[in-house]
């Protein structure tokens, strides 16, 4: 590890690690940093993603993807569905694979990549500029430099709050989401299923992504105006029981 850097990346997501991957294949010197041991775990999403962003990017690899989706249902609070089929719609990916994969393709690139180490603070130079980053690894606090700190640490990004840019979300603005990694379920194969009900799921929705073989991760979102009253696992909880009795998590 050196003392300067083109560029030093804090979050080691697809956002980060692509970022990472694309400035080491022209030449910068990279560092991309994460926080948690293990690239891409926990999960935090659905797993779900277009054919076409996806494609944008990287070409689907049969590693990290754990099923390819035709079509989506939309479900109304009276049960009506609008049926949308796509042979291209997209995949539900396997995302702790699919996120080494990418922090992978960094590293072989010629960045450099470090896991658990936990962004404390930006660095300042006189002119105001970001110009470092101040991180702790393994017990160890250090302090390093670049041209360009890059922030990929989330919607309500620390390291943009640190820079001085307001990225705190009032809470109707922010989505409370749970979610269970389910098997023994009765699912449509190939089809996404989005569930919407004020009274199911108040500011947000249910949704249903297969991965195949009778698994799917179903999970909900309910606006933070609603989560104070009454919380998304609550919510989560009554539409498995009603929905997947048999099921297990």
């Amino acid at each position: 590890m050196d003392d300067q850097y083109d560029v030093i990346i804090i979050g080691a997501g697809p956002a980060g690690s692509v970022t990472a991957w694309h400035a080491s294949l022209g030449g910068a010197k990279v560092l991309l940093l994460e926080k948690d041991r293990d690239i891409g775990y926990p999960v935090r999403c659905a797993e779900g993603v277009g054919a076409a962003g996806l494609q944008s990017i990287v070409d689907p690899d049969s590693r990290w993807i754990a099923n390819k989706i035709k079509g989506v249902d939309l479900i109304s609070p009276h049960l009506k569905t609008i049926h949308i089929l796509n042979e291209d719609f997209g995949f539900v990916l396997n995302r702790k694979i699919f996120d080494n994969f990418l922090a992978e393709k960094a590293a072989k690139a010629g960045a450099e990549v470090l896991t658990k180490a936990y962004a404390e603070s930006l660095c300042f130079g006189e002119n105001g500029r970001v110009n470092g980053v101040v991180f702790s690894h393994f017990g160890r606090r250090l302090s390093l430099r670049a041209k360009i700190v890059v922030g990929a640490d989330g919607v309500e990004s620390r390291v943009g709050r640190w820079a001085g840019i307001r990225t705190q979300l009032k809470m109707k603005d922010i989505e409370t989401c749970v979610q269970y990694t389910m098997s023994n379920i009765d699912v449509k194969p190939d089809v996404c299923e989005f569930h919407f009900s004020r009274e199911r799921s108040p500011g947000g929705y249910i949704w249903i992504f297969p991965k195949g073989d009778g698994i799917a991760n179903v999970g909900i979102g309910i606006s933070g105006e609603y989560a104070r009253y009454k919380s998304p696992l609550q919510y989560l909880e009554k539409f498995v029981q009603e929905h997947f009795p048999k099921g297990s998590v």
